[in-house]
């Protein structure tokens, strides 16, 4: 650029001064020299103002529009000089054609402002440097993507400077060729001063995270890092608080974090596999809790279908019941005589009901009471009844089907006729049905989880029953898992056997209402997935992902000296002298943690899921700002 000495001090003008008439130099000349407060013929006055040195300095520091401002003022003033030279001396006017009148107004703003700069370096340079971090750093805090901002990691700290010093390298290239200046000099500057800041930042940023780890002391280190793997496994499975902690509340309160997915339980698997008090400490909690199985079912059970009692023992209270509710309606019954009517006389003649009459004098001698036959009464003919019903059994189970039906018309003809004459009797034997129909559907629920009983035959059954023969139903259903449990050598599983069968949860909720059903089926659910857990932390291969939980989990192995220096693999075997040197150390590191994710996996705590947003990147874009709007302004002067 050309240099002008203007009354003993140096002014860098631009090269389109070159280009310029002598007129026009002359005329630029005397220009800059009444900005600097001079003229040729007199002594330098006052320097230019401070307060609009300074704006003029913020505002050039802005990039790309800074290195333009200049170049507009001069525009406007190269257009409207026609109108304006009229209010303005004749040695302060724009002279000649547009072209010309611009240069003469762009070397007087280029040297109003090296004029400022070198009478005021300090405040000069401190303005733009203002200026470009007042307009770069919104820039720098909106560059990074969202997703590579929060991601940790060496890799995505790497990304986000890389991707700062190009975003820097293009600012910096742009605000050069603004400025007429090196595009490639301007560019780098942008590059190292874009990378730097955000170098800078992610650095910053990481010293809490180490302050606190020093703070806490080795435990709390070994919580930190226990925390990172348990996020990670739970990434894998891809679960976040909110899902974490509805599956827990659906498992009940005995499920913890190592049951939430096959990751989770091959986590587990990892940390039992290694020697120490976190293999005791997760493998007593799994046992213990599988100790508990069957309580829990049984619990569950009895929540839902009520407890558990003896099918012969409720059988024998409903007969007794039955019995002690009828018996004052009976005796009152066989007090009263019976009209014997035509049609009364003709159906004890038949031959069918001769023999139950006789058959009716010794069940009644043997129970102590005695019929005349001569005179038919209440208690002699219910009698009858009862020997019909043992006859009518016998040919039934014969086979005698005929034989059975006609016995059946006749005991329901003298019903029909004992009903009508006397109603204590009617109604005793209603009393009696009622529980009979109980024992009935007593026997019956204990058929329900059977293949012979469909969802649409329980569905029209229990239509059919009042609310003493459903429970009596239930109680049924509850003592048939009650006689599998008894007879399995694994009571829980033998349940989830039961209850998992073919249309048997389907079934369940016919017989208990969605509602309750499904905790039952949850309580299930849950362990099974406690059993897996168990099985996964205890047994089992599933080899891959097991290697894969012991790459993330650190165990105990070491690398081989001696065999990797006979392979000649002195890396590896520089490595495992540095293992052993400090195996201690390492072991009691790797043990602490091991022990940290024992008791992450075996507690309920869902956050542990949450997402770590890293805190370098808050920091990184006001460093990565400060350090470009600093430089670019570097070669302004």
């Amino acid at each position: 650029m050309p240099t002008l000495t203007v009354n003993g001090r140096d002014v860098q003008v631009g090269d389109e001064f070159l280009r310029l008439s002598p007129e026009q130099q002359n005329a630029t000349v005397d220009e800059i020299a009444r900005s600097m407060g001079v003229s040729g013929n007199s002594s330098p006055p006052e320097a230019p103002g401070i307060a609009n040195g300074i704006g003029r300095g913020f505002a050039t520091g802005v990039p790309v529009i800074g290195g333009l401002l200049n170049k507009a003022d001069a525009a406007t003033n190269a257009t409207l000089a026609p109108v304006l030279n009229g209010l303005f001396s004749p040695d302060q006017q724009l002279q000649g054609d547009w072209s010309q009148r611009y240069h003469q107004a762009l070397a007087a703003q280029n040297g109003a402002d090296q004029q400022f700069a070198q009478q005021h370096p300090v405040l000069n340079t401190g303005s733009q440097i203002a200026g470009g971090i007042a307009s770069t750093a919104p820039l720098a805090a909106v560059a990074i993507p969202s997703r590579l901002a929060q991601a940790p990691g060496l890799l995505a700290g790497a990304g986000r400077i890389g991707l700062t010093g190009l975003e820097g390298a293009a600012l910096g290239g742009t605000d050069a060729y603004a400025r007429g200046q090196s595009v490639t000099q301007g560019a780098a500057m942008g590059a190292a001063g874009g990378a730097g800041g955000q170098a800078i930042g992610e650095a910053l940023g990481a010293i809490p995270s180490i302050a606190r780890s020093l703070m806490r002391g080795a435990n709390g280190r070994a919580e930190d890092r226990a925390a990172g793997i348990i996020r990670q496994l739970g990434q894998s499975d891809a679960l976040s608080p909110a899902q974490a902690q509805a599956e827990l509340s659906r498992l009940g309160p005995d499920a913890t974090l190592a049951d939430l997915g096959p990751n989770m339980q091959q986590g587990a698997r990892a940390v039992a596999s290694a020697p120490g008090s976190a293999q005791q400490r997760l493998v007593e909690a799994l046992t213990r809790r599988a100790d508990g199985a069957g309580q829990r079912i049984t619990g569950a059970m009895d929540a839902a279908l009520g407890p558990r009692t003896n099918v012969l023992d409720s059988a024998d209270q409903i007969s007794a019941s039955r019995s002690a509710a009828a018996r004052p309606l009976y005796e009152q019954a066989y007090a009263s005589e019976v009209p014997m009517t035509e049609d009364m006389q003709k159906l004890l003649t038949r031959p069918s009901m001769q023999r139950a009459f006789a058959g009716a004098q010794k069940l009644a001698a043997d129970a102590g009471h005695e019929i005349d036959p001569e005179k038919p009464t209440v208690m002699a003919l219910d009698y009858t009844k009862r020997a019909l019903d043992d006859s009518i059994s016998s040919n039934l189970r014969a086979g005698n089907n005929n034989e059975a039906r006609i016995l059946m018309e006749n005991r329901n003809a003298l019903l029909e006729h004992m009903d009508k004459a006397v109603p204590e009797y009617a109604q005793a034997r209603r009393v009696f049905s009622d529980y009979s129909s109980v024992a009935n559907a007593l026997q019956e629920g204990q058929k329900v989880f059977s293949n012979a009983t469909t969802p649409d035959m329980l569905a029209r059954s229990l239509a059919n029953m009042n609310d003493a023969e459903k429970q009596a139903f239930t109680e049924g259903a509850r003592q048939q898992i009650a006689q599998t449990m008894g007879t399995a050598r694994n009571d829980a599983n033998a349940a989830k056997g039961v209850l998992d069968k073919g249309y048997n949860r389907e079934k369940l909720a016919l017989l208990l209402g969605n509602d309750p059903a499904s905790r039952l089926n949850n309580a299930v659910d849950a362990e099974r997935t406690f059993a897996g857990t168990m099985q996964a932390a205890r047994g089992g291969s599933m080899t891959d992902r097991n290697i894969l939980a012991q790459q993330i989990i650190p165990g105990d192995q070491k690398t081989p000296v001696l065999r990797s220096l006979l392979n000649l693999r002195f890396g590896d075997a520089a490595l495992g002298v540095g293992e052993r040197l400090a195996s201690g150390a390492i072991n009691a590191r790797n043990e602490r943690t091991r022990d940290a994710i024992a008791r992450a996996l075996l507690s309920r705590d869902a956050s542990a899921f949450a997402p770590v947003a890293p805190t370098q990147n808050k920091i990184a874009p006001n460093i990565a700002a400060l350090l470009v709007g600093g430089t670019l302004p570097a070669e302004r002067q």
